[in-house]
């Protein structure tokens, strides 16, 4: 089954951005769409922004990411050294994301192609832990720990998925 229409306008009755994007990725990718929702919210609400992390290139650009300064947040981090700082949507961080997404033809300033990328992240995550016995909110803590690198992160993305649940539902899926 698919996202329906209307877990699309409920979840874009709330300001989250990116909504039509969320449901097309986790179409594709097979995420649920409340993962999505809660994942854009938590980080970016849904904006194609550079994140605000103390010290990382870029932080707080007031504009959206796009291919021309991701080149200058690309410069600064890989050849001046700079902390590395969340980009797009889904906040990718981790310098090692960003080659690999280059590797596979992917523009990390592309809000879909940065959704897509850190949903397939997300999935890998969550899939592993669900395969190995966690329970759905231990694999969503511990999925959250892995996406961010923070147990904090893992528990506070467990109380939003709950929310997004109870918003758009799950019965988009089996």
């Amino acid at each position: 089954m698919t996202v329906s229409s209307d877990q699309i306008a409920k979840a874009k009755a709330t300001g989250l951005q990116n909504v039509e994007s969320a449901a097309r990725i986790a179409n594709e990718t097979g995420n649920k769409f409340y993962h999505l929702c809660a994942l854009l919210e938590k980080e970016s609400g849904g904006q194609n922004v550079y994140g605000h992390d103390a010290g990382g290139a870029l932080s707080g650009f007031p504009k959206p990411v796009n291919e021309h300064n991701y080149e200058v947040f690309r410069w600064l981090v890989f050849d001046k050294g700079q902390t590395s700082n969340g980009v797009g949507p889904m906040q990718l961080t981790f310098k090692g994301f960003f080659t690999d997404m280059e590797k596979q033809g992917l523009r990390p300033w592309d809000a879909y192609e940065n959704i897509t990328y850190g949903a397939k992240l997300w999935l890998r995550y969550y899939r592993a832990a669900r395969n190995g016995g966690d329970t759905r909110d231990q694999a969503i803590v511990s999925a959250g720990k892995q996406y961010n690198g923070s147990a904090a992160y893992g528990d506070r993305l467990l109380v939003i998925m709950d929310k997004w649940l109870g918003i758009v539902g799950n019965s988009d899926y089996a």
